[in-house]
């Protein structure tokens, strides 16, 4: 039995640019999202308005006043979950459900309630990226196109430096670009110095990127949220309160009212990791903890995966390089199309 060949340079060229071609755009959003995303507390805070009180703590009105104030400002939708602000310098966000699985969001100020911004998922641009990145805003499908968009990257990324290797005595040489060359082939150098140089950082977050959507598009479809009678101020917070007494020194998340008598509480671990969350589940109706869950026995595999994908996991320098590859990879998909619709045109000829 013979083994397989491998394929001719000539072959993985035309192979990798019928892919770039074919999802160029798609990466390009990605990118585009990705290294918005990285911004997404500063992004927040330019589409929002600046509260106007000066807080001394990240928030200062008990949250069943925050979740009355959102409902209040969007007749016929009800709370599903509060973002509480991380800083000083951030408000807190309410996601809004409404009729069909209509979304909305609430920016408030954190110290009185007072609603800053109000509308669809466009009106909070970070928060747009950050569901276009991850699901193209169309649940299932979307969340499946995003991970075919991992697998061809990992392909382009892999297709890409075997078609350029040219032997470990001519590395330097094989990236070197060249000024006195004309400039598409200059075009040409700096795509392949630039994709070369980045395909470790990018198989990288391809393959996190992987393993951070396969659980969840392989979990059954969860149902579709039913309305329920909004609970009581006083039930909301004694909920709240029964949660913080489990993580008396830890800082609240975010809140989700999960169903009619159940409200979760996600509060940050920093000592597990830079996303992970300690969880407690409080009955509403009586205030009693269903369940408390600390980050190291949480089973989720975006606890793990997550800091690496976002490059929480390394602080700053983990932002830094993921700019630079969501730049690069913004640029890559533009001069591949760019360099096959360079090569497709006719020659002048001299006269």
């Amino acid at each position: 039995m013979t083994a397989p060949r491998m394929p001719s340079r000539a072959q993985l060229l035309v192979f990798h640019r019928r892919l770039a071609l074919v999802f160029a755009p798609l990466l390009f959003l990605q990118a585009l999202t990705g290294t918005l995303i990285l911004f997404r507390a500063e992004l927040m805070r330019v589409s929002v308005s600046e509260p106007s009180v000066r807080p001394t703590a990240t928030f200062g009105v008990p949250i069943s006043t925050m979740l009355a104030a959102a409902s209040q400002s969007e007749p016929g939708y009800h709370a599903v979950r509060l973002f509480l602000p991380a800083t000083l310098r951030d408000v807190a966000i309410v996601q809004m459900s409404g009729a069909e699985g209509a979304v909305r969001y609430v920016a408030l100020d954190p110290a009185n309630a007072r609603v800053l911004a109000a509308g669809s998922i466009w009106r909070f641009p970070a928060e747009a990226a950050l569901q276009i990145h991850y699901r193209l805003i169309d649940g299932r499908f979307g969340m499946a196109v995003v991970m075919l968009n991992a697998v061809v990257l990992m392909i382009m990324s892999t297709t890409g430096m075997l078609y350029w290797w040219p032997g470990r005595q001519r590395l330097a040489k094989g990236l070197a670009i060249r000024s006195a060359s004309p400039p598409r082939v200059r075009l040409r150098q700096w795509h392949r110095s630039i994709g070369v140089i980045l395909t470790p950082v990018m198989l990288f977050s391809a393959t996190t990127g992987l393993l951070l959507i396969l659980p969840d598009l392989a979990a059954p479809a969860p149902p579709v949220a039913a309305a329920f009678p909004p609970p009581t101020a006083w039930a909301i917070d004694r909920a709240f309160n029964s949660a913080i007494a489990e993580f008396p020194d830890a800082c609240p998340r975010d809140v989700r009212l999960v169903a009619e008598d159940r409200m979760d509480v996600n509060f940050r671990a920093p000592r597990y990791n830079s996303q992970a969350v300690d969880v407690v589940s409080v009955r509403l109706s009586d205030g009693s903890v269903l369940q408390r869950m600390p980050a190291e026995r949480n089973p989720a595999p975006w606890l793990t995966w997550l800091p690496l994908h976002s490059g929480t996991a390394v602080g700053e320098q983990g932002r830094i390089v993921l700019l630079i590859e969501g730049l690069a990879l913004m640029i890559l998909t533009t001069t591949g199309p760019l360099m096959w619709w360079q090569a497709r045109r006719p020659k002048r000829r001299s006269v």
